[in-house]
């Protein structure tokens, strides 16, 4: 019979405010305290993505973002005004800023990757 000879240490209680963000669109999105949005990836969150891409292409006109030539919503990009990065640390899908101003934009993903 083998015993252990360090005691099994229990483990630590999980604080109760585990998640830093609430779900919400019916687990579309994820919000952050500071108000950042990122839409997961799931159905729902996928098809609210595609939503707001649609929306950003009529808002501009159907124009890119990034060199202004004609742009429709099949070939359109997500263009963060912050950089995704690596992992997309500080990723921010909305479209529409807290005082009802626009953020982010949709372009060309050749635009988009040339800028990247």
């Amino acid at each position: 019979m083998r015993v252990c000879r360090f005691p099994r240490q229990q483990p630590s209680p999980k604080p109760a405010n585990v998640l830093r963000f609430e779900l919400i669109c019916g687990g579309a999105v994820c919000k952050y305290p500071e108000g950042r949005e990122v839409c997961q990836d799931n159905p729902l969150g996928r098809r609210l993505y595609k939503n707001r891409m649609a929306e950003m292409v009529q808002r501009q006109n159907y124009r890119c973002s990034l060199c202004n030539k004609r742009l429709s919503p099949s070939e359109a990009t997500f263009e963060h005004q912050r950089r995704r990065g690596m992992g997309g640390a500080f990723r921010d899908d909305r479209i529409i800023d807290g005082e009802g101003n626009w953020m982010n934009s949709a372009a060309h993903w050749l635009c988009n990757s040339k800028r990247g």
